[in-house]
């Protein structure tokens, strides 16, 4: 049911569901950047922060783990993952093709040049809106069928209504920036219904759709080895759907369910902080009131 890849080589609605912002004491300065902030969440690991520039932060959960938020004009998520093999893995991108050609540079001052493989887990801005600097740098982008076909379908539906948001003097540089934001598909597609999995050494990475949830394509991405499940934009960290404007919510809260066979420590939702595995519980009861 699943196909494989080796890879050895290498605006109200919207801004209520994607809050988010960090915070805690310093650490030391790293390659010119300034971490802002750490706070202990286990005696493990204490995550660092590091300060990109006002619209981009990167903070590291556990080893080898990055949490990247773009606040563009709401903050939203994506995920670098440094693999045991050497090869990273982008799950999402930020906002921009700017912002997420300055995330992989700065990742390759601190590891080094990489292989890199990209993952869009949905076909809104927020999943792939840095996928033309992916594209022309010759990184990989995979994402299914159906993510492809609903960008070329509605995606300049959906800039529409991100930019009827945005029409406050203050948002202005925001207005401009997604009204020319070239919106490009992934290039490595896989059917919806069958998922993939791809392998980096004797890791593997799944990505599954459980069903319609915030988006027809929606899809997670499952790290089994470190338990980490990114859920993106159908986790809900805050009490509030959000956008609907795309999503199923009669299925939503079954295709939540489907992941509960997934062993986490970890979930990654699209836009807030959290990263407990209690999202889970938390996005069925806030669909539970919102129905």
């Amino acid at each position: 049911m699943r196909c494989r890849a080796r890879l050895c080589q290498l605006a109200p609605l919207l801004a209520a569901a994607i809050l988010g912002a960090c915070g805690g004491a310093p650490t030391a300065t790293d390659a010119g950047i300034s971490p802002v902030s750490t706070t202990a969440t286990s005696e493990a690991f204490v995550p660092r922060f590091f300060d990109i520039d006002d619209d981009l932060t990167i903070r590291e959960v556990s080893d080898g783990v990055y949490v990247i938020t773009h606040s563009f004009p709401w903050p939203a998520n994506s995920m670098l993952v440094e693999m045991a093999s050497g090869e990273l893995v982008l799950v999402d991108t930020p906002y921009t093709p700017d912002a997420t050609e300055a995330v992989l540079s700065w990742f390759e001052d601190r590891l080094g040049a990489r292989p890199i493989v990209a993952i869009n887990t949905g076909f809104h801005v927020d999943n792939l809106g840095g996928n033309e600097y992916l594209v022309s740098a010759g990184i990989p982008v995979y994402g299914s069928e159906e993510t492809a076909n609903l960008l070329e379908e509605r995606g300049e539906a959906t800039r529409d209504l991100l930019l009827s948001w945005l029409q406050s003097p203050e948002d202005a540089r925001f207005h401009d920036a997604h009204a020319e934001l070239a919106y490009v598909a992934p290039n490595h597609l896989f059917a919806l219904d069958q998922g993939l999995e791809l392998q980096f050494g004797d890791e593997y990475v799944q990505v599954y759709f459980p069903g319609p949830t915030h988006s027809p394509d929606n899809v997670v991405v499952y790290f089994g080895d470190r338990q980490l499940l990114f859920g993106g934009c159908m986790i809900l960290a805050g009490d509030s759907v959000g956008n609907i404007a795309d999503a199923d919510l009669e299925v939503w809260p079954d295709s939540i369910e489907n992941l509960l066979q997934f062993d986490v420590e970890m979930v990654v939702p699209g836009h807030g902080d959290r990263l407990d595995p209690g999202l889970l519980s938390n996005t069925l009861e806030v669909l539970a009131g919102a129905t």
